[in-house]
């Protein structure tokens, strides 16, 4: 159990989870959002509105729909 818990830490992201397999490599270090192993939750809900209003100040629409979207499943899954 103790070792579960260090790799969900060590694979904790500003605004939730990676929750891709430990034996699978990532190339990747900005995509997180749009990945499918990407987990979030109510918690970070605060981080993604920040990230949101910062992509739409900066007239960013793809990034501002991809935090719509994740918002959106967060208040889908609160209902």
């Amino acid at each position: 159990m103790r070792k579960l818990r260090g790799e969900m830490h060590r694979r904790m992201l500003g605004n939730g989870y990676c929750a891709r397999p430990v034996e699978m490599d990532c190339h990747f270090e900005s995509i997180c959002e749009s990945c499918t192993f990407f987990v979030t939750t109510l918690e970070f809900r605060p981080t993604l509105r920040a990230q949101r209003e910062d992509a739409a100040r900066k007239g960013q629409v793809g990034r501002q729909k991809i935090f719509d979207g994740l918002l959106e499943r967060l208040d889908n899954e609160v209902s």
